[in-house]
């Protein structure tokens, strides 16, 4: 009994000091992945999301927001790459920024997204705080420990950290505004608002909407829409700067580029069809006609409402580390929504899973503008269960976070975490390489051309033509084989260079010279 007194007032002593438990927490996950590189390496990239983002990052960590397009750019069409008007990822840049800055820093872009989630588990830590005490603050730190570990959020590059540390902010922001008065917290309202435009405009703005709304509706809390919207105009000008850049035009954003040049399946399912486009390569045609367009005609069926809430038990357990966390706030609605609090956090909560039914797929980075969200309803419901017993909440974490623990451990150490289950074309960084040393000439490296050559129509993990931001000066480019004729002209373009066929679908690591 001693002893767990004095731990108790030690976590009581240690949980007052919020600065240094939101700054210890980040720089915990920080050091854990860290120390783990030997044993659990930095990740290779398999899908066409990941290859994008790497490509956004390497075009920023250049100096440049766009590339100009490379003159003979139909042999380097990617997946969720634009080529016209200028060569550039399709997504919105905040997550190739922050990868960009692990580029310029340590080497690799990898980099960016191991220091976003030391910085969301340091934010989300912080959100917890204004509308949490400090002790169920660092509970809701030890759920997040999976999701800033374990998952792609950390392992990956597909993004999610940097949404979620907006939509961190934006939570936290509003909650200390509602307890403590608008003053000085108006501004990190407007940064997260800013971060959210930046990095997934559609579910950060059902975030924002309704915590405006409230802004507007309380009063006293008006003041702090003003430096708000002097972030937000900040930010929309900087957005319409970077839409120029990519698009040639401030209005129109990258991804709706994309989305009018190769693509005819809308991604909510609200949206109708656009005609057909004149794909020059057949794995387009299929992605779009195959893939999307499948995902597209299941959520517009009835069943899909049942689907789609099946979905989201996996999501949260997969994201939280146990489907508890899912069922926790279910069980514990009656008492939640007695108080104003837990009745805006339910009402949030609801209001993304709504609206996730109009969205043809659903990913865990997806609704990340909404973790903060939903990780302050899942300990506010954990600090309900105590009415059940004064030791459930204790007992109920150290169970849950104890497991997760245990079986990530086991995970890391049998080289079997879900990252290291990928599709072939994440070997590329080993085939560049071979290829390299395999064929100097008088001890120099030799630089190449690889022409891919398809047998057979690609899902969206086995894409192979993806390229650096400097095509040209990349040791090894990757081009669609056109046929002998075209072929040749990007021969002769690349004089001096050797050439290669490869057929990922015949020969997945075999090279035959391209004559």
């Amino acid at each position: 009994m001693v002893a767990s007194a004095t731990v108790n007032r030690g976590f009581a002593r240690l949980a007052r000091r919020r600065l240094v438990c939101c700054l210890g927490a980040g720089l915990f996950v920080l050091l854990v992945r860290a120390a783990l590189l030997p044993t659990w390496p930095i990740p290779a990239p398999s899908i066409y999301d990941e290859f994008s983002y790497q490509l956004q990052a390497d075009t920023f960590a250049h100096g440049r927001l766009a590339n100009p397009p490379h003159p003979l750019w139909p042999f380097f069409e990617s997946i969720f790459v634009l080529q016209q008007p200028t060569y550039a990822s399709r997504y919105p840049p905040a997550a190739g920024m922050a990868m960009a800055l692990g580029q310029v820093l340590f080497g690799h872009p990898w980099y960016g997204v191991w220091l976003s989630c030391g910085v969301l588990m340091a934010a989300l830590c912080w959100a917890l705080q204004g509308w949490l005490p400090g002790r169920w603050a660092l509970a809701g730190a030890a759920i997040s420990l999976h999701l800033c570990l374990m998952t792609y959020w950390m392992n990956g590059y597909w993004g999610g950290a940097v949404a979620a540390i907006g939509g961190a902010l934006v939570a936290g922001a509003f909650g200390r505004i509602l307890h403590q008065g608008p003053r000085r917290w108006g501004w990190l309202l407007g940064a997260g608002i800013v971060i959210l435009m930046l990095s997934r405009p559609f579910e950060g703005a059902l975030l924002v909407l309704p915590v405006a709304v409230g802004l507007v509706l309380r009063r006293r809390d008006r003041q702090a829409l003003l430096p708000a919207a002097l972030c937000v105009a900040a930010g929309l000008a900087w957005l319409g700067y970077y839409n120029f850049r990519v698009t040639g035009n401030p209005l129109r954003m990258p991804y709706d580029e994309y989305y009018r040049q190769y693509e005819t399946v809308a991604p909510l399912s609200i949206l109708p069809l656009t005609p057909l486009k004149p794909f020059t390569h057949p794995n387009f045609e299929w992605t779009d006609q195959g893939w999307a367009l499948a995902a597209w005609t299941k959520s517009r069926t009835p069943d899909f409402l049942l689907a789609r809430l099946r979905d989201w038990y996996p999501l949260v357990s997969a994201v939280f580390g146990s489907p508890i966390w899912a069922l926790l706030p279910i069980l514990a609605l009656p008492w939640l929504l007695r108080s104003w609090k837990g009745r805006w956090l339910a009402g949030l909560a609801a209001l993304m899973v709504a609206v996730s039914w109009f969205e043809v797929n659903l990913f865990a980075h997806y609704p990340a503008p909404f973790q903060a969200v939903f990780l302050i309803l899942i300990v506010s419901a954990l600090r309900y269960s105590r009415r059940l017993h004064p030791q459930a909440a204790a007992v109920l974490l150290l169970l849950a976070v104890g497991y997760r623990a245990t079986e990530d451990a086991w995970r890391i150490l049998n080289d079997s975490t879900p990252d290291r289950r990928k599709s072939l074309n994440a070997t590329k960084p080993e085939i560049e390489q071979d290829l390299i040393d395999a064929h100097p000439v008088d001890g120099h490296p030799v630089k190449h051309v690889v022409f891919v050559k398809y047998s057979v129509p690609k899902i969206p993990h086995e894409e192979w033509v993806y390229n650096p931001a400097d095509i040209d000066s990349a040791p090894v480019v990757w081009a669609h084989d056109m046929g002998d004729a075209e072929n040749a002209k990007l021969m002769k373009y690349y004089t001096g260079r050797s050439f290669w066929q490869f057929d990922p679908d015949l020969a997945p690591t075999e090279m035959k010279p391209y004559h």
